[in-house]
């Protein structure tokens, strides 16, 4: 049996990554016999990312460019508490082979109080259109799919 540790990346609703450590206990026929998840961290400082891996300072860098977050305080909506209201936000995770699996996250509001809340996966496969996506969605997809991304998302389909 083996242990193989790796990170998973996540971007909240509100635009701060969040990574865990995964660890995997493999059997000796490769298949994955546990898997355990640390706690999420989230950096105090995102300008700060010391002993941070590659893929987490490539997030940080597409959440916290300066257009993006001014575009995310657009997007972002709250309840009034008048009313019904329906808020629709979005949360990420990022996935090693380049994915972004996006969760629309739909509530309904009846005079400030939650009443209703779903949910709806998408991704966004290295290569595809993301133009319309969501504000943060959108600047992961231009941040981290990369030619070099594409190209080998592409070749692993064609295995």
């Amino acid at each position: 049996m083996q242990k193989q540790i790796k990170l998973h990346h996540s971007v909240t609703e509100n635009g701060n990554i969040q990574v865990r450590l995964v660890t995997e206990y493999i059997e000796d026929n490769g298949k994955i016999k546990e898997r355990k998840h640390g706690h999420p961290y989230t950096p105090k400082d995102p300008k700060v990312m010391d002993g941070f891996d590659n893929r987490s300072k490539e997030i940080v860098a597409a959440i916290i460019d300066p257009v993006v977050k001014c575009a995310l305080e657009v997007e972002k909506q709250a309840p009034s508490g008048n009313g019904l209201e329906e808020i629709v936000t979005y949360d990420r995770v990022i996935e090693g082979d380049g994915k972004i699996a996006v969760r629309r996250i739909t509530r309904i509001f009846d005079e400030g109080v939650e009443v209703s809340k779903k949910y709806h996966r998408s991704w966004i496969m290295p290569g595809d259109d993301y133009s319309n996506a969501d504000v943060i969605s959108n600047a992961l997809a231009a941040q981290l799919h990369t030619p070099g991304v594409i190209e080998a998302y592409r070749a692993q389909l064609t295995v």
